[in-house]
């Protein structure tokens, strides 16, 4: 692998962690066990016989931040362009706007009591609540 291509490497780790950490830090925390799993391909046999270890595809594994969870790239410098993309709609979220947006959304369309069923009888020994209804 020639350098340059290690230099993306790791800036692309970093711009990912950069997200993942501001993710991790505003949102609920919903993803998958693999985000930011990155792998590289080097061809076959007959595509480096010199071992020049020449990148032929990268695979970056991203439920939170991408489209869908896995995402192919021919080159290094694809995939460095769309991590950058992410990094930039990861960063601009407002998290504490959202949150009050959805909270204004629930209080308009779900009133207090909305889902409470009248006629549900919960002892409250058994329960360890207070008791409804």
């Amino acid at each position: 692998m020639h350098k340059t291509d290690h230099n993306k490497l790791i800036q692309i780790r970093q711009l990912l962690k950069e997200a993942y950490d501001h993710y991790f830090q505003h949102s609920d925390g919903h993803c998958k066990s693999m985000e930011g799993n990155i792998s590289l391909e080097f061809g076959d046999y007959w595509s480096d016989k010199e071992c020049e270890c020449k990148i032929t595809g990268v695979s970056i594994y991203s439920y939170v931040l991408g489209s869908s969870r896995n995402h192919y790239f021919d080159t290094l410098d694809e995939a460095l362009e769309t991590v950058k993309k992410w990094h930039n709609e990861e960063m601009s979220i407002d998290y504490e706007e959202q949150h009050r947006l959805e909270e204004e959304y629930y209080k308009r369309h779900y009133p207090n009591g909305y889902l409470i069923n009248p006629d549900l009888k919960i002892d409250k020994d058994y329960w360890g609540g207070p008791k409804i209804g």
